[in-house]
């Protein structure tokens, strides 16, 4: 992959304006720090930041600011940041909460634009450190500055001319190609540990702790523009705008520049706790929310340090996959079996090798060896035999990438089988990973690894979760790059129909009007009419011919399956009027005798089709949420939904469908015809374009779509219309 900088999307493609593009270089490539708060105390904040950056190599000048000491680290000491007689690139702050407003004000006032807040207290603490906080995020909109924090660990950039660790971390890490975003600043040193022992390093790592300026969008342009960041990481507990986060992870994951993000993200989103009038809304207090709109953009999502880790390696390697094609080299039968169950429990496929590897490798390989993939050439093999077998496997044009499994025998040299593989990544062009079972034996051969970049790991399960991944990743960078279809509609009869039930105090369209919203937006609506009296749906359902199904109507009535509220297949006149007065009955007894009741719809009884579910909510934080499932009266129950955030490109709508469990049913099985999946798309992304056009809109579902087999359509039903109050 080439590393450049990432350009903006255009508006076209994401639905929306990017976010504000902010030069944050000088808070990481400062030639000169003012650390506010400096202090001689070992032990303390202060004392700790001023030490890294001296003994970290920092290559700018550091000014101590502290007025009560003369030198700090055989640096002159400064009462404050004004008296500074140089220009202040950044300013680090470690003062009681407090003083950091003053400090801050300061700061601006010498000219000083760029800030790190370390200290904590703010709206971490409660009311008056949020009130605290505000107004630091209030001077900073107004004096243009750029604020990282406060309550966090600091910044750290390893690049050889800058050398920066301004950060109360133990160490300064190993350089490397990886940019980690943490929001929690405990993490980091943890994750600064657990990167050493693992021989991996960074490129930029920042804490940005409350993020009261500074977010996770911003800090993923810079290192998406950093020239010596390869893979980015994140860790972030809340995402402070969806659309924004969605579309910049998108620029970033997608295309010829692209950087892998991998991202760890802890809680739940609040969506579901304040919208429970729609199936979709109630289904979208779930975490699988976050899991789709991150991989609608591209961002890969791990669910502990560990995954973070074990993924990083193969993405350090910039080579991907041409497909899931995989090759195994082993000298052990038990784990080449290992790794060929995991291979396919991952959905990746084992590569059938040509006609010339087989020939090569039986011409190459002992008796007992095995020819096809898994390769098992036998515990005796040595550094030789693996070399045939690798220069065999490369060159077939099946395979699209390989792991290598050693376990250490008596005969093994397993420095030189390192240095193979090593060799081997070098003129190889397809991925190559190695699985070197055991710890002591073996570590030799993953040190000489590791300095090969050849990815390496303990357990073939490992091994190719990861290579699953990464593969999954490679085709998501080949996928096109497609806008969001417009349709001709008529906007301005819905926004004149909201405005009408808004101005008599109904915010929950009734049935009838619902249908008619998405009528205007060209969904295909199944005949309906609105019946007052039982004689009024004879007529109508004569109209319509039989049979056909009567539902209640009523402004209030939520679910009209739960209260008797819905007669289906009715064949003659008799049953259409007997069914009008007992629908009307039965909810009347259920619901309440005052429950208001705008009368029946009359509508066709459509032929037997696939029942699914199409909806939105509005996510505070992300927008609208679109979702899609199976419908029917089972849809809470069972669950099987997957979720987008609108607007969706014109490929989403197809991944959507393909997300849920029960896709195989749409599919057809037991000799159906495959269902309309053309239609289905067609709805999703009329929806799409609905919801995004109309931000009045709350929530709404339609439930059920029938959906006939390919060629034959779909048809709307039934559908709920909440709009903001």
């Amino acid at each position: 992959m080439t590393r450049t900088s990432v350009q903006s999307t255009p508006q076209a493609d994401t639905g929306g304006p990017g976010p504000r593009i902010r030069d944050l270089e000088p808070l990481f490539a400062p030639k000169s720090i003012a650390v506010v708060g400096a202090s001689r105390t070992p032990g303390t904040v202060g004392n700790a930041i001023a030490s890294n950056l001296v003994l970290g190599g920092y290559t700018g000048v550091m000014y101590p600011v502290n007025p009560k000491a003369r030198s700090i680290m055989g640096a002159r000491c400064y009462p404050n940041i004004t008296a500074v007689d140089d220009q202040i690139d950044l300013a680090v702050i470690i003062l009681p909460a407090q003083h950091v407003e003053k400090a801050v004000l300061e700061a601006a006032d010498h000219g000083t634009k760029h800030l790190v807040v370390i200290s904590a207290g703010f709206k971490e603490v409660g009311a008056e450190g949020a009130q605290r906080e505000r107004r630091i995020k209030a001077i900073a909109a107004e004096r243009g500055l750029s604020i990282i924090g406060p309550n966090c660990l600091g910044v750290i950039n390893t690049a050889p001319d800058v050398r920066m660790n301004a950060s109360f971390g133990r160490d300064m890490p190993q350089e490397g190609r990886i940019g980690l975003i943490s929001q929690s600043g405990a993490l980091c040193t943890a994750l600064l540990d657990y990167a050493k022992g693992h021989a991996l390093g960074f490129s930029r790592f920042i804490s940005f702790g409350n993020k009261c300026d500074v977010t996770e969008v911003d800090l993923l342009r810079c290192l998406a523009g950093d020239r010596n960041t390869d893979l980015i990481m994140m860790y972030v507990e809340d995402i402070s705008d969806g659309q924004a986060f969605a579309n910049t992870a998108y620029e970033i994951t997608h295309g010829a520049n692209c950087k892998p993000i991998l991202a760890m993200k802890t809680g739940r989103t609040a969506a579901g706790a304040a919208a429970a009038a729609s199936h979709t809304g109630s289904l979208a207090g779930s975490d699988e929310v976050y899991d789709a709109i991150m991989s609608q953009a591209g961002v890969i999502r791990v669910n502990s340090v560990e995954d973070l880790f074990n993924y990083a390696p193969v993405f350090l390697d910039s080579r991907m996959p041409a497909g899931n094609r995989t090759a195994i080299v082993t000298n052990a039968g038990g784990p080449g079996i290992m790794a060929t169950d995991a291979c396919i429990r991952h959905g990746m496929e084992l590569a059938k090798f040509g006609e010339y590897t087989l020939k090569s490798l039986k011409f190459q390989m002992p008796p007992a060896a095995n020819i096809k993939n898994p390769v098992d050439v036998i515990g005796d093999a040595k550094h030789d035999r693996y070399r045939s077998a690798l220069d065999a496997v490369s060159a077939d044009a099946e395979v699209h990438q390989i792991v290598v499994i050693v376990t250490p025998q008596t005969m093994t040299d397993v420095v030189e089988i390192a240095q193979v593989v090593g060799e081997t990544k070098e003129f190889c062009d397809k991925p190559i990973i190695a699985c070197f079972m055991g710890a002591v034996d073996v570590s030799p051969g993953v040190e000489l690894l590791r300095k090969h970049g050849v990815p390496t790991y303990t357990f073939p399960e490992d091994a190719m979760q990861a290579l699953s991944v990464r593969e999954r990743y490679a085709r998501w960078t080949r996928s096109p790059i497609l806008g969001c279809k417009q349709f001709e509609v008529d906007r301005a009869g819905v926004d004149a129909l909201f405005a009408e039930e808004l101005a008599a105090g109904r915010n929950q369209l009734v049935e009838i009007k619902a249908l008619g919203v998405f009528e205007k937006y060209g969904f295909p609506i199944v005949p309906f009419t609105l019946a007052r009296s039982a004689d009024e749906a004879v007529e109508a359902a004569r109209r319509m011919e039989y049979p056909v199904v009567l539902k209640i109507s009523g402004p209030t009535i939520l679910h009209k399956t739960d209260v008797g509220g819905v007669k289906l297949n009715l064949l003659d006149d008799e049953a259409v009027h007997k069914g009008y007065d007992e629908t009307v009955a039965t909810v009347r007894e259920r619901v309440g005798p005052d429950v208001e009741i705008w009368g029946v719809i009359v509508q066709k009884m459509l032929p037997r089709g696939k029942e699914i579910i199409l909806g939105m909510t509005r996510d505070a934080r992300f927008g609208p949420l679109l979702m899609f499932g199976l419908g029917g009266i089972y849809t809470e129950a069972l669950r099987d939904v997957s979720f987008r955030l609108a607007p969706i490109r014109e490929n989403v709508a197809a991944e959507m469908v393909k997300d849920i469990r029960s896709y195989r049913l749409l599919e057809g099985i037991r000799g159906e015809r495959p269902s309309d999946f053309g239609a289905i798309a067609d709805c999703l992304l009329r929806l799409s374009q609905l919801v995004t056009s109309h931000p009045q809109i709350k929530e709404l579902d339609i439930n059920p779509l029938i959906v006939y087999p390919r060629g034959q359509g779909a048809m709307v039903t039934d559908a709920r219309v909440i709009l903001s109050e």
